[in-house]
């Protein structure tokens, strides 16, 4: 099952939305942790032709993810 990026890259309550130069940085909203801990479970199960990255703080708990479309090249990657 895929999942719409498209109406995941427009926020909601519980994260906001950055779009970064590889991809994009979904970031936990305060006092809407469980939420999205939540959606973080379902982008990393879901999320066809994307690479997904969590950024989690020290507790272990995601605050932050990164999703990467798998086919871009990527700006960091290595030059040949």
């Amino acid at each position: 099952m895929a999942m719409d990026i498209d109406a995941l890259l427009e926020g909601g309550p519980s994260y906001g939305v950055v779009d970064a130069k590889d991809g994009f940085l979904l970031y936990g909203r305060e006092g809407h942790e469980a939420e999205f801990r939540a959606l973080t479970a379902e982008v990393e199960a879901f999320a066809d032709g994307y690479e997904v990255i969590p950024l989690e703080t020290p507790d272990d708990s995601p605050d932050r993810l990164f999703l990467a479309p798998l086919t871009e090249e990527k700006s960091f990657a290595p030059r040949r």
